[in-house]
């Protein structure tokens, strides 16, 4: 296993995987990013091009290719290794069960199934009936290719007998979807007589199927799906971001549009940023798959929102996402495989034109109202006013509340009281940060401090004469910073290469960690503000110190008080004017 891990680290550049995941600017020799796991506006995310590894120093988490795909993905290591092995080409060998989990059997499971019934669809005289609907739909060959496109024979046991014969087992086919139970309890298969829409997770697995019946007159409805399962939630998927991530981060914006046929036919007709979502409405989860690629998206819905909530479908909280929203105005009656059949260039011309969301409400609200009537002004403002108060930016919130205003002829305050009202009947759905405890400002401060000792060791000397480790609140970095004192006072001198040498492991990962936040370049050529910045953070962890320290002291003073211990009273009284008196110094 270790020889493995080290094959895919070596074969694997953490900036190029990162950076399919997250913008990345440079800084020096290393990287910085916003970070994905916690809401923050200034970068304190770094990757290190030389360690092949990344810290966060907003949220605390670190480490390499591996860690960051099981955080970013959600997955243990298992799941984490399939997917980099697949990335670096290098072929698993499983010896132990635990390697080889649940969930990477039933990605296996449905990898195969897939493959068997794209077979058929090119190959076997039952799946005619498939061919015969793909070329009614002008489906191309490649984009059937590319899509892996599959066909269901009309048969009961047919993909368990197949399954059975790559040694997968009945409960491991129920588990996937595959299957369902018969009345007496044998299974048989889920999807007969159909055709298949593999729905492959960002990283090209097979996670579940759509399925469309051929005839009319089949039961069931005419699009069934996978069931949930371990590795299948269609509100954290998004049909075809597996091919379309690549241009939608050249692009900078996503389309998004509602059915699997929308989004194959788009992409046939070479808009290659499409992305579906399957029928459901646009959930946080599928939000922040999006955001790893861009926060610019353009909804194709064939919906007309008309200013309703029923319609939003989720847009609501692209936009407390941070997201920019656009609406690609659908002529009435068709969808986006209608319209790019009967014109691709009425599609290209749709995209280019697309509204600004609240524009395309303002414009579906107030068609067919008489703004001279009190009653219409009243049904524009009931219509608009609860979207209004769902948009997460004020300052875009504040311009089209004028623009109301000035539509109907009111005064501004009088709509934004109603406004208030809304606010305060459905209050805002805040998107949840992954992170919810971000670190407190003290370790933030004396993890910089420390950055700067490792890129600067002469400058130890000078901080041990001034700031003592108790007065580091954060345990890591004082423990940290004990060692270095302690080499120091042994060595009287400072190398980091020697000294990391001594560490325990735990330490010397995070020594190597707080070595990213720091440029050396940064002070090349400006001591003074070498100087200035390793003084005020100095400065800064005694305050933190001193002012919790007081705080502290004026607790245990009451309680002395109570108790009537007026020894300790007067030590304890002591001690708070003599910190009162350093923290005024400092």
């Amino acid at each position: 296993m270790g020889n493995t891990v080290d094959e895919i680290k070596q074969r694997l550049d953490i900036v190029e995987l990162l950076g399919e995941y997250i913008k990345l600017k440079p800084a020096g020799t290393n990287f910085k990013a916003i970070c994905p796991f916690h809401n923050e506006k200034t970068p304190s995310f770094v990757i290190s091009p030389d360690k092949q590894i990344w810290h966060c120093f907003g949220c605390a988490k670190g480490g390499d290719i591996f860690s960051f795909i099981q955080n970013i993905e959600g997955v243990e290591f298992p799941e984490a290794l399939r997917i980099l092995a697949g990335r670096a080409g290098v072929r698993l060998e499983y010896f132990k069960p635990e390697e080889h989990n649940h969930k990477t059997r039933l990605l296996d499971l449905l990898k195969a199934i897939a493959g068997h019934w794209q077979d058929l669809l090119n190959n076997d005289p039952r799946a005619k009936i498939a061919r015969d609907y793909l070329q009614t739909r002008q489906l191309k060959e490649e984009t059937v290719k590319d899509f892996a496109l599959g066909f269901a024979p009309d048969e009961w046991e047919e993909a368990i007998k197949f399954l059975q014969s790559k040694n997968f087992s009945l409960k491991e086919m129920a588990d996937a979807g595959v299957t369902v139970p018969g009345d007496k309890g044998k299974p048989y298969d889920r999807f007969r007589g159909r055709l298949i829409f593999p729905i492959r997770d960002v990283h090209g697995n097979v996670a579940g199927f759509t399925a469309r019946k051929l005839k009319e007159e089949d039961h069931g409805g005419k699009y069934i799906n996978s069931p949930a399962s371990v590795i299948y939630n269609k509100s954290e998927v998004l049909y075809n971001l597996d091919l379309a991530k690549a241009e939608i981060k050249r692009l900078g914006y996503a389309i998004l549009v509602e059915g699997n046929m929308d989004a194959v036919t788009a992409w046939q007709g070479n808009t290659k940023n499409v992305v579906a979502v399957s029928g459901t409405a646009l959930t946080n989860e599928q939000i922040r798959l999006l955001k790893r690629f861009t926060q610019n998206v353009m909804i194709a819905f064939d919906a007309d929102p008309a200013g309703t909530q029923a319609n939003l479908r989720g847009i609501d909280l692209a936009w407390q996402a941070g997201f920019n929203v656009k609406v690609i105005k659908i002529p009435q009656g068709k969808d986006p495989d209608d319209l790019i059949k009967q014109n691709p260039e009425l599609w290209r011309q749709a995209i280019r034109e697309a509204y600004n969301f609240m524009d395309y409400v303002f414009e579906a609200a107030l068609k067919n109202l008489d703004l001279t009537r009190v009653d219409h002004k009243k049904l524009a403002a009931k219509k608009i006013l609860p979207l209004l108060a769902k948009l997460g930016d004020s300052v875009e919130q504040s311009h089209y509340l004028r623009k109301l205003a000035e539509i109907l002829g009111v005064a501004e305050e009088a709509l934004a009281n109603t406004l208030t009202g809304f606010k305060t009947k459905e209050p805002l759905r805040q998107e949840q940060p992954i992170v919810s405890a971000v670190p407190d400002q003290s370790r933030l401060v004396a993890e910089y401090l420390l950055a700067l000792i490792l890129k600067f060791p002469e400058q130890l000397e000078s901080v041990i004469q001034h700031l003592q480790p108790e007065m580091i609140q954060h345990q890591e970095a004082a423990e940290l910073y004990k060692e270095l004192i302690i080499y120091y006072n042994k060595e009287h001198h400072l190398a980091i290469a020697e000294l990391t040498e001594q560490l325990k492991p735990g330490q010397a990962d995070y020594l190597n960690q707080l070595s990213l936040l720091v440029e050396e370049d940064s002070f090349n050529n400006t001591p003074d503000l070498l100087n200035y910045e390793i003084s005020q953070s100095v400065n800064r962890l005694k305050n933190f110190y001193l002012k919790n320290r007081i705080k502290e002291l004026s607790r245990l003073m009451s309680q002395a008080e109570k108790s009537n211990d007026q020894a300790r009273v007067l030590e304890l009284s002591r001690e708070f004017t003599q910190l009162t008196r350093q923290l005024q110094d400092v």
